[in-house]
């Protein structure tokens, strides 16, 4: 008989083991998946994604793939588009059409959509592109078109500058809409003038290799290639091309003539220079600018993308539009003091560099004389607030966040190249490069403060000057 058997032949049990065996017992296996342990999340296996389940009712596939009679596959989700936004184009439109034909204060108003009016349709049109191809290829074909009407306005204000014969010309507070037999004026100027006119012309319509070349997912420099996988989208190559376009053609006038093409037309005809300055008056000059501040506020919300791929809230965080701070209204004020500052300290610089180069500056008796409307408080108020926020919604805003600051401070400064000169120029796109360093660091509300701030400022200083 052996230790484990008892007289009674039955089988014993090791004590050592029985011991062993009651450990095991009182040791619980660790539940490897549990997340309520104190395991370290970094020893835990990784969690396999939630399974989405088909919505009841729906029936498994046939053999081949498809599903049965009376099932749709379901579809990819799409932006919300607000029916009004239809509504809201066809009105920009139908705005900018009839301000040709209607006179009065009413027609004033429709005008003032010219500045916004094309620029908004590009980009709604872009927008929905991004689903139907027509309208992606008619934004390109509409960038086309903008550059074309560029060209032929850069060819009849340098053709009015180098004459001093009053052609026929009709002046709006838009610009100058130039008729069909002026046109047809401009080629019979002599000599120089047709040639500088054909020169002009040529140069602003070669922007349009730099204005569709994105279209083909080239660069402007047709160099590099911008593909979607680089973040360059179709929308942010369509405003790539049409700043780049429009910068280069805002400047041939300026180039050609050597002198802002503007100031020089006022000079060659007192007609255009009474039209364009005085014919409203202060006070509706004045209005003019708060007409075009409307349209461009609303066209900025559309052109991003509003009621389209954005609501309200997403619309005005893409434009920068944040609420203000005691700290912003502190910023705000101490920036717009370290401008004019700055500001006039390189209004000082620039002027006798260039009068030691013997380099033309910037005629600013005819820069006052245009400027006319706004030689008052109330003038020096609404300039600040149609140019700070108009401006900074639309350069800051828009085109900022997506081109960068240089890209977007050179159109910025490439739009005042028609009443400044080359020395005006440079002060204008250093103070655009704070105003885009403003913004990246705070947002386009405090931008635009800055902006208005100075403009008010500056203007304030020259009519008490002038008093």
């Amino acid at each position: 008989m052996t230790p484990l058997d008892d007289t009674s032949g039955n089988r014993q049990q090791d004590p050592s083991r029985a011991m062993e065996a009651a450990d095991d017992k009182a040791i619980p296996t660790p539940p490897v998946l549990s997340v309520a342990d104190n395991y370290p999340p970094r020893l835990l296996p990784p969690q396999a994604p939630p399974v989405l389940a088909d919505p009841p009712g729906t029936p498994p596939p046939l053999p081949d793939g498809s599903l049965p009679q009376g099932f749709a596959a379901r579809k990819k989700p799409t932006a919300n588009q607000a029916p009004w936004v239809v509504v809201a184009m066809i009105g920009l439109l139908g705005a900018g059409v009839l301000g040709c034909f209607v006179d009065g204060e009413f027609g004033h108003l429709l005008r003032g959509s010219w500045s916004s009016c094309l620029f908004t349709l590009m980009a709604v049109l872009a927008y929905v592109g991004r689903d139907q191809p027509w309208a992606r290829w008619a934004s390109w074909l509409l960038l086309a078109g903008m550059v074309a009407l560029t060209a032929i306005f850069n060819v009849a204000i340098t053709s009015l500058a180098l004459t001093h014969e009053d052609r026929g010309y009709t002046v709006v507070p838009a610009g100058v809409f130039l008729r069909g037999q002026t046109i047809v004026t401009i080629h019979e100027h002599l000599g120089h003038q047709k040639l500088v006119g054909l020169i002009v012309l040529l140069l602003s319509w070669a922007c349009l290799v730099p204005a569709l070349l994105p279209a083909l997912r080239r660069s402007p420099l047709g160099i590099t290639r911008l593909d979607e996988g680089s973040g360059w989208n179709e929308l942010r190559r369509l405003a790539l091309g049409t700043t780049i376009a429009l910068t280069l053609s805002c400047i041939i006038p300026l180039l050609m003539l050597g002198e802002p093409p503007v100031l020089a037309a006022m000079r060659a005809s007192e007609r255009f220079a009474a039209e364009i300055t005085g014919n409203r008056g202060p006070a509706g000059w004045l209005r003019d600018h708060l007409y075009s501040l409307v349209w461009i506020l609303s066209g900025s919300a559309l052109t991003v993308g509003w009621g389209i791929a954005r609501d309200t809230g997403h619309t005005l965080r893409r434009l920068g539009l944040e609420g203000l701070s005691l700290r912003h209204l502190g910023i705000a004020g101490a920036s717009t003091a370290l401008l004019v500052g700055l500001g006039h300290g390189l209004d000082l610089i620039v002027s006798r560099v260039w009068g030691a180069l013997g380099w033309r500056t910037t005629d600013t008796t005819a820069v006052e004389a245009l400027f006319a409307g706004a030689n008052s408080p109330l003038g020096a108020l609404v300039v600040g607030i149609t140019a700070g926020v108009g401006e900074e919604v639309a350069v800051r805003g828009i085109l900022q966040p997506r081109l960068g600051i240089l890209i977007s401070n050179a159109f910025f400064t490439a739009m005042h190249a028609y009443q400044y000169h080359w020395d005006a120029l440079c002060s204008v796109f250093l103070v655009g490069l704070a105003l885009g360093w403003i913004r990246r660091k705070t947002s386009t509300t405090v931008a635009a403060l800055v902006h208005g701030g100075y403009d008010f400022v500056i203007i304030l200083m020259g009519y008490f000057e002038s008093r």
